[in-house]
Formats: C-alpha cells, sequence, structure tokens
C-alpha cells in the first residue's frame, strides 16, 4: 500500500479533530463510522457514514495539525470512530503520526504511530460501499450559509447557544412528549412549547431570531447535534425545510444537517 496522506500532531489534537465532527460527547459517537475526504489544506466530512441519524459536513483546516500532507491528490477514508478514539488512547507518547495508507486516492489503513508504537486500523474501502455515500451537502452550503434545493439561502436564522438549546431537548425528554423536537420560531423569539404524557411545557429561549416565523419538527438527530455540541451556534432553515446548526471556530467550521418530520 502507498501512503496516501500524512497528519501529524499530539494524540489528543487529532482525537478531539475526530471528536468535534462527530457529536462524541463522551460516552459513544453519534455515528458508527466517519468519512473523511483530505486535501493539502483540509480534512473535511462531506457525508456521514451508514445509518447516521444527521449529516454532517465539518471543515478541520490544516493549521490546526502540526504538519497535514498528501500524495497525489484528494484521499477519502472511512474508519470506525470508536476504535480509532480507543486506540489515540492506547498509544504512549505525547507526538504522533497518523498515516492513510492505501491505493487511487482510497485508504485501506489508518496507522497510528507515537514514541515507537505503531497500529494499523482498517478502513471500509469497498467500492460498494463507497460509492453508496452521498456527498451533496458541500453543495448545500455557501461557506457557512445553508442553502435549500435551488440554492438560496434559507430564510431563518436564529443566533444561540447550545445550552439553551439543550432547554429544549431537556423538556421534550422530561416531559415524555412523542419522539419529536419542536422547532418553533414566533414574533422574532424562539419558543419552547412541548405536550408530553408527564407535563406541558411553555417557555421562550434566548435567542436572536431574523426572517419569518417557522413551526417544525425533528427527530432525534436534533437532540444528537445539540448534545454533541458546545458554545454559541447560529439555526438555519425555514417552512418544512431541514434545519442546519452552524459552528465556526479558529480552525474549524462545523456543519450539521437533521431532515424536517
Amino acid at each position: 500500500m502507498d501512503s496516501l496522506a500524512v497528519v501529524e500532531s499530539d494524540p489528543a489534537t487529532f482525537a478531539a479533530a475526530i471528536e468535534t465532527a462527530a457529536l462524541h460527547d463522551g460516552t459513544a459517537p453519534a455515528d458508527r463510522e466517519m468519512f473523511v475526504r483530505i486535501d493539502d489544506d483540509c480534512v473535511e466530512t462531506p457525508a456521514s457514514g451508514a445509518g447516521a441519524q444527521r449529516a454532517s459536513y465539518c471543515t478541520i483546516d490544516g493549521d490546526r495539525f502540526d504538519r497535514l500532507a498528501v500524495t497525489g491528490g484528494t484521499v477519502d477514508a472511512m474508519f470506525d470512530i470508536a476504535a480509532v478514539l480507543s486506540w489515540l488512547e492506547w498509544v504512549d507518547g505525547d507526538r504522533l503520526t497518523a498515516r492513510f495508507e492505501g491505493q487511487a486516492g482510497i485508504a485501506s489503513r489508518l496507522t497510528l504511530s507515537s514514541n515507537g508504537d505503531e497500529v494499523g486500523v482498517a478502513c471500509v474501502d469497498d467500492p460498494a460501499v463507497l460509492d453508496s455515500v452521498e456527498t451533496y451537502l458541500p453543495d448545500r452550503f455557501d461557506d457557512t450559509t445553508f442553502l435549500d434545493e435551488a440554492g438560496t439561502p434559507l430564510p431563518t436564522t436564529v443566533e444561540t447557544t447550545a445550552g439553551e438549546l439543550s432547554r429544549l431537548v431537556d423538556a421534550v425528554d422530561l416531559a415524555a412528549a412523542p419522539e419529536a423536537y419542536p422547532l418553533a420560531v414566533r414574533e422574532g423569539g424562539l419558543a419552547v412549547n412541548v405536550e408530553g404524557d408527564s407535563a406541558t411545557v411553555s417557555a421562550s429561549l434566548d435567542t436572536d431570531v431574523a426572517g419569518p416565523d417557522v413551526t417544525n419538527r425533528y427527530g432525534e438527530g436534533f437532540a444528537a447535534v445539540v448534545r454533541g455540541i458546545d458554545g454559541d451556534v447560529t439555526l438555519q432553515t425555514g417552512p418544512g425545510e431541514p434545519v442546519a446548526f452552524v459552528q465556526k471556530g479558529p480552525t474549524h467550521t462545523l456543519r450539521f444537517v437533521v431532515s424536517h418530520e
């Protein structure tokens, strides 16, 4: 196998990049597998793995690592998230070299080397599986702006925090409401209106809203995103549309999309 791409950093930085894009909350990743695309200046996740609860398109800048180098063009890799995170904890050293190895731009193995330790983790390289991965999501964004299928920015934006959105998710769970999370934008605010088997909840969240009113409902993928992020976040949606969660940091841009029920 050829060396297709090399990432050098400390193990914690490499693990944090995976955890950030995978919505890892300290217990288990929201998805089983991660599909990454690597070029000379960034690592991106243009699609989620098989069985993903929501779609993700996250970009990790090359500046986040000590070194990012690609040989011969863009590299695609799909690997088991939990396995790679476990091996990153196992390797004993403060410097890590991660080599994506394979042929024709498809990684068959991810080799993790640190302080004399070396672990080779198998990547999914079955053409049938890789060909079934949908990588349309980058076309639905203009940098951090979420577009509808016609290429028009969705009209409603909500500037808030993960903490405020957690109140909405918790209200649905505590009230034993049906498995759907309501996103209700009314009169310039984000409202919590939940009717469950054990309680009825009415409240408003601390938000900055622009655009028309929206009353949409989303499934468990909504809660998975909220539980996996922290800090400020921008939601973008419209009546009867998916919702995009967008966070932009110094060396990363996170974009998660959950379909409307």
